[in-house]
């Protein structure tokens, strides 16, 4: 290894770190004597051993070992700093003697050493009485909080001997309110059951009173109740009579129901299909307007305009299939309510018909409504449907003339 690779090596800045957190006032506070004698005996030790060592004999790995060891023991000693675990210092000694080991390695001088063990007593000696300065400081200090700890108790005891005579006092005044409580208990007690008492026989009174009260009206309502009864009676023999002339008329819904449900059924298909037409509709609109706005841009393509056309047109064919569809439907549920009308009502008009004329008329609506198909010949008409060719050449030339 050469001089200058040895020179910038990074174990002097080990070496530099080591003493700098060694000297530091706060963490020798910290530190026992013992492992704090011990450190600064290892840093002397070590730094005196570099500064010996000859770099041409010296070894990359060995010195690179060295230095691994010293940065983790400086890491321990730090870690150690921060949370107070004396489990780093233990660290931290192991890698010391790592490092002891390690440095023993290092070719130098045999004759040469300037390492003064006197000297490093006389250091162990100002160390361990730094430290016992700082246990005294924190003996007095500690002296100082047990003598205000004592002051503070004796507050307290005073003052918990105050509140006990206190809450002696209260006891008494308790017994006395539970005294005059129970006897004022007492006499509200005999006072309420003397009232309740007359009350009782007060209530009773007139309860038999309105007991007899209540007897003569209920015989009163019986002997009205026999005279309605029978007048009741009479009255709905006359109902009986005209109900079986209603028995006919009643019939008819069982004629009519069957239209009013194919009404129902094909108005929801009107609607549905209502509601087709206005969305196909609606789409074929905004196909046009958009293009239309598209013409007064400076962007205009014809390519784009004529697709938007055509999808419009051919919305047009679903379009005009969903309106014929719903008004198909509507018509359809016309038709239906107004034979369910007629059906209906048709016994209450020829009721009072002979029952010849009665059956003529009926033998009609049997020739009517039945077996006829006639009512569905408007479906044979077609509409038209979609866009014509006529009407989508006069689009074509309207948007031409406008882009003009």
């Amino acid at each position: 290894m050469t001089s200058e690779s040895f020179e910038k090596h990074n174990i002097f800045d080990r070496l530099n770190s080591l003493e700098e957190i060694l000297s530091n006032e706060e963490l020798k506070e910290k530190i026992d004597l013992e492992k704090l004698s011990f450190f600064q005996t290892v840093f002397s030790y070590i730094n005196q051993r570099v500064k010996l060592t000859i770099p041409d004999l010296v070894q990359q790995t060995e010195l690179d070992a060295l230095s691994n060891e010293l940065n983790a023991g400086i890491a321990q000693i730090n870690s150690f700093s921060g949370n107070n675990n004396v489990g780093h210092l233990t660290n931290a000694t192991n890698n010391f003697n790592a490092a002891i080991n390690r440095v023993k390695n290092l070719p130098i001088p045999v004759a040469k050493t300037d390492f003064n063990f006197s000297r490093k007593i006389a250091d162990f000696e100002k160390t361990a009485k730094g430290k016992y300065k700082s246990l005294e400081k924190e003996k007095n200090e500690l002296k100082s909080e047990i003598e205000s700890f004592k002051t503070n108790l004796t507050n307290k005891e005073a003052e918990i001997q105050r509140l006990l005579k206190l809450i002696e006092g209260k006891e008494a005044e308790i017994q006395n309110l539970n005294s005059s409580f129970q006897t004022n208990f007492n006499n509200i007690k005999s006072e309420h059951n003397q009232s309740f008492e007359n009350d009782r026989k007060t209530y009773r009174t007139e309860i038999d009173k309105a007991k007899e009260t209540f007897r003569e009206e209920i015989d009163e309502l019986k002997d009205s109740i026999d005279t309605d009864t029978t007048k009741i009676v009479e009255q709905l023999n006359k109902k009986l009579t005209e109900a079986k002339t209603l028995v006919n008329l009643i019939g008819n819904v069982g004629v009519t129901g069957n239209y009013q449900n194919i009404a129902n059924s094909h108005k929801k298909s009107a609607d549905f299909w209502r509601v087709m037409a206005i969305v196909f509709m609606s789409v074929f609109s905004i196909l046009l307007v958009w293009t239309i706005i598209d013409l007064s841009s400076e962007g205009f393509d014809w390519t784009k305009s004529l697709i938007r056309i055509i999808a419009a047109a051919a919305l047009s064919y679903p379009a005009t299939y969903a309106a014929r569809e719903s008004s198909k439907h509507r018509k359809l549920e016309t038709i239906n309510r107004n034979a369910e009308l007629e059906l209906a009502s048709i016994n209450p008009f020829i009721e009072g018909l002979a029952d010849d004329k009665k059956q003529v008329i009926k033998e009609k609506l049997v020739e009517k409504y039945f077996g006829n198909n006639n009512n569905n010949d408007f479906l044979d008409s077609k509409e038209s449907e979609g866009l014509s060719i006529p009407a989508f050449e006069k689009l074509l030339n309207a948007i031409a003339k406008l882009k003009g």
